[in-house]
């Protein structure tokens, strides 16, 4: 599985920001709140800013700021 965080401006539809994350499922799953390990297939999830940082700290990254994000994944 591979997980994508996009990020958009607010009130904007054009993609600013996309970056493939190295989580599983079950890294994701803790973060995210999923009950069931199926909960991440076919549904984009809009991120919450204490998601943001969880998911940036996991991944050692950092996010640009002032956007709104979303994860999605796809196989």
């Amino acid at each position: 599985m591979i997980f994508t965080v996009m990020g958009f401006h607010p009130g904007k539809d054009e993609l600013a920001f996309e970056k493939h994350i190295s989580l599983s499922v079950r890294e994701l799953g803790t973060v995210m709140q999923w009950t069931d390990e199926h909960a991440h297939v076919g549904a984009d999830f809009r991120l919450t800013e204490k998601q943001v940082a969880e998911i940036g700290r996991l991944a050692v990254m950092f996010f640009p700021q002032g956007l709104d994000f979303y994860l999605t994944s796809s196989e």
